[in-house]
């Protein structure tokens, strides 16, 4: 009995000894696969762009016809160009001017219940514009078109003052009695400067066509906008904000919609005797034509203020257009024939 008993104590210690060695030789002679839970880094997204960040967008390559969709805001380092987080918009209008990217907010019209594919409205059709922050928080700020004859739809058209402030809009559509530039308050959404057609037209008969935006100057403190009637640009409108004041200054003659605006010193450029044909057999043919003529094209500043004008560059090419771009107050971008760039400064 005794020889028993110490034969399976004998038995359990080497059992035991075996196991040990087993879980030893288990434990650190074979790799083992560690896992380490890792927390994901918090990037920390300020509602406003820091002095040091700046905001891009992109378009997702997309078969959409009238809705760019989604829309990809990247946040980057200033510095580095770095990204430091990102995110994404939906149902963004197709729209040539449905976006601003300002310091505190993505401004973006968004449109909903609309058939993409067939291009038409259904039941509760609406455009929104939104604001999105940089933390990606968004909101609706205003309803743009709500339903159809309703008096205060807008255009999907706006601009957006640099201290975020004030938007303007379109107000509903040519031939309409309430068709008007409108200046909101976007915080309270009240109009505070509302500017008709019909006002427009008892003053000055000449001028009536549909309503164009420029932009707001550098320091906010005037906005730009313009009346045109197919591709010409018949005045210019400079509206003070806050004393909410206009002045009118009629276009030169042969001002398109191509033509540069720069909104701090007045000057317009100018194309004289071009013509949009929207054509391209009658354009080819008008350019003939001038051709055999020697017509060539020139390109001039006119100062909106003053009357004046400076002679910018000509080519020999007829209806040539020189794709004129402000760079600063006194920098002109313009585009020869050839494609080369070449730049005119206003000399003081």
């Amino acid at each position: 009995m005794f020889r028993q008993k110490t034969i399976i104590l004998v038995s359990m210690i080497i059992l035991i000894v075996i196991s040990g060695y087993i879980i030893y030789y288990l434990k650190y002679q074979f790799p083992q696969k560690i896992v380490i839970k890792q927390e994901k880094e918090e990037v920390f997204r300020n509602v406003c762009l820091s002095d040091n960040e700046v905001a891009e967008y992109s378009i997702y390559p997309s078969k959409r016809k009238y809705i760019k969709d989604p829309l990809f805001i990247s946040v980057k380092d200033r510095n580095t160009d770095q990204e430091k987080y990102n995110f994404q918009i939906e149902n963004v209008s197709l729209s040539y001017h449905a976006l601003e990217i300002h310091k505190c907010g993505v401004f973006v019209i968004r449109v909903f219940n609309f058939d993409d594919e067939k291009g038409i409205p259904l039941p509760d059709y609406r455009t929104e514009l939104w604001q999105y922050q940089y933390d990606g928080s968004g909101r609706k700020i205003i309803d743009l078109f709500k339903k159809e004859g309703a008096p205060d739809n807008y255009g999907q058209d706006f601009r957006i003052d640099f201290s975020e402030t004030y938007i303007a809009l379109e107000r509903s559509y040519l031939s309409n009695p309430n068709y008007a530039l409108v200046i909101k308050d976007l915080k309270t959404k009240d109009d505070v400067y509302v500017l008709s057609l019909n006002e427009i037209v008892k003053k000055y008969p000449e001028i009536e066509g549909s309503i164009g935006f420029n932009e707001w100057n550098k320091n906010g403190r005037y906005f730009w906008f313009n009346i045109f009637s197919g591709a010409n640009i018949l005045a210019f409108f400079r509206l003070e904000r806050d004393a909410w004041q206009v002045n009118i200054f009629p276009a030169p003659k042969d001002v398109l919609g191509g033509d540069a605006l720069n909104l701090e010193n007045g000057y317009i450029t100018v194309h004289p005797g071009n013509i949009w044909f929207g054509i391209a057999e009658i354009y080819e043919q008008e350019k003939e034509k001038r051709r055999q003529q020697g017509i060539g094209t020139q390109l001039y500043i006119h100062n909106l203020f003053t009357g004046d004008r400076k002679f910018v560059a000509s080519t020999t090419e007829p209806l040539h257009y020189f794709k004129p771009k402000w760079l600063s107050d006194t920098e002109l971008e313009y585009e020869l024939p050839t494609g080369e760039k070449k730049i005119y400064k206003i000399e003081e």
